[in-house]
């Protein structure tokens, strides 16, 4: 490209990224002539393109017919972006991505395609597309995913009244970690053109690499097309962290976008509209003596200073409120675990279940070791559990928060209450006129079994049996506590800033 032709395309790419400040209505898909152009200069540069796509699949669905090893303990309150690859070029076709064959054998994709693939240090994975729509939280988050350990033999997977699935071969020797590799890029720390008060629509590229050189010809490339610095996010995959290669004992990655919002009309445009996803790889691999590690950011700091404490006596009281509306149920206090981050999972090989430093994460308590839990999780019929604690958005230590509903075999989460849900959910047990005007910052929700909803209806949730929408009746049915970004500091509320959320189980006297 000339350099008059190159400085219009600049010209007219810092024109459209004022224009789109002034709504999501102006945001654009990547034009084709700038994909193209990107595509044709890293040709020219040497490197070899591979088409990819970022896939937005039914995670319990898929689960719970086996196309999965686990649900990952997923949140159900929208679509998974996933990012799909087929193998490196230089990967031994002996060396298949763990789960590959799953894929390609229910013809989900192509041959040899997951959504788990390893990546050399010279490679990178891009990405060019615009941000999700308006919603309280979106974010991209790189993961390593499962590490090389001999002797590791996943358990089969089973689905339907009798039938089971065993595990392929590429999942052999394989511990699971899905670990985060850092921090999330969410939507308050997103590079997007314009206001960074509304970073919904806009046009956006992702570069996950791990050699400087790497990154930055990518990023020349990007310039030539007419991508400007403004919109191009880089995340780094440590070779500290990772063990980077094709072959059959290094790790694989992943990469992941979470959007927690309803399914609206607009959400489902943005699910549909065009994206584009590409391995990046040299023709002539490059010797690890000539490559540089980019360096990790730093990471952001959880914790401000200020606390919820000032409301544990009120989540006492209401703790005590709630046993004394049901006299004929003995009560068993569920206790929960203050969830690890990435970094410690992959230290101490334990599979983080995809963790996100965006938020803490409460489980009921269980061996890491082993994953059982610690307690009766399961919840029959004429049983029932109350959530409750403080309503960690009104409080203002998080923008998001929710209350997830998991069958812990497979870790499938059919459905959960939200912040809005929660809203007066503790005046049933308090009193509708409360002497205390922060009792509208707590919640106290029933989850129950079907035709088991006690107290007032409107904050009860009933879960059935079916995978696809409940839990079985003897699979542990335990709740998850999230609590996502805190306002000043971009990142999870720290875990000593907040009341811990609260389960106790109802289960009727003899």
């Amino acid at each position: 490209m000339s350099l008059r032709k190159y400085v219009l395309r600049v010209i007219a790419a810092l024109i459209l990224g004022i224009l789109s400040t002034s709504g999501p209505l102006l945001a654009k898909e990547p034009a084709e002539e700038s994909l193209i152009l990107f595509k044709k200069s890293l040709a020219n540069m040497g490197f070899t393109v591979q088409e990819g796509r970022m896939d937005f699949p039914d995670i319990v669905g898929m689960c719970c017919q086996c196309q999965l090893p686990s649900c990952f303990a997923n949140n159900p309150a929208s679509p998974y972006g996933i990012f799909v690859l087929p193998p490196s070029p230089s990967q031994p076709a002996n060396v298949p991505n763990p789960y590959s064959e799953w894929f390609t054998e229910d013809q989900v994709y192509p041959a040899g395609w997951s959504w788990f693939w390893r990546l050399r240090a010279d490679e990178a994975v891009v990405f060019l597309g615009t941000t999700p729509p308006e919603m309280d939280y979106f974010g991209f988050t790189a993961y390593l995913y499962d590490r090389y350990d001999p002797g590791i033999i996943p358990p089969d997977c089973t689905f339907g009244s009798d039938q089971t699935r065993p595990p392929p071969p590429s999942a052999l020797d394989r511990l699971p970690l899905f670990a985060s590799l850092g921090d999330t890029v969410n939507n308050m720390v997103v590079k997007v053109p314009g206001d960074k008060k509304n970073p919904f629509l806009k046009e956006v590229v992702f570069i996950l690499a791990v050699d400087q050189n790497i990154e930055r010809r990518i990023r020349m490339a990007l310039h030539r097309a007419g991508y400007l610095d403004n919109i191009i996010n880089t995340v780094v995959v440590s070779p500290n962290l990772a063990r980077l290669g094709v072959e059959s004992d290094k790790d694989s990655l992943t990469f992941v976008l979470r959007m927690e919002s309803d399914m609206t009309p607009a959400l489902q445009r943005y699910i549909d509209s065009p994206k584009t996803l590409v391995r990046v790889s040299p023709t002539e691999p490059i010797p690890a003596s000539e490559l540089h590690p980019l360096a990790l950011p730093k990471l952001r700091v959880r914790g401000t200073g200020i606390t919820e404490v000032p409301l544990l006596p009120l989540v006492d009281q209401l703790g005590r409120a709630i046993v004394a509306a049901y006299p004929d149920y003995d009560v068993q206090p569920i206790h929960t675990v203050n969830w690890y981050e990435g970094y410690n999972c992959i230290e101490n090989g334990l599979n983080c279940l995809g963790d996100n430093r965006d938020t803490p994460y409460i489980p009921p308590v269980f061996n890491p070791l082993t994953y059982i839990p610690e307690q009766d999780l399961a919840l029959r019929t004429g049983e029932f559990y109350v959530a409750y604690g403080v309503n960690h958005k009104a409080s203002r230590k998080a923008t998001y928060s929710n209350v997830a509903i998991l069958g812990w075999t497979k870790k499938s989460s059919p459905m959960l209450i939200d912040n809005n849900d929660m809203v007066r959910s503790a005046d049933y047990y308090l009193g509708l006129h409360s002497d205390d005007p922060r009792a509208n910052l707590l919640y106290a929700f029933v989850v129950a079994r079907p035709g088991g909803c006690v107290g007032d209806p409107r904050f009860c949730i009933e879960v059935g049996y079916d995978c696809a929408s409940g839990v079985a009746e003897q699979d542990p049915l335990a709740l998850v506590f999230r609590a996502y970004l805190e306002p000043r500091t971009e990142v999870g509320p720290a875990y000593a800033e907040i009341v811990i959320d609260r389960i106790l189980k109802f289960i009727p006297k003899p």
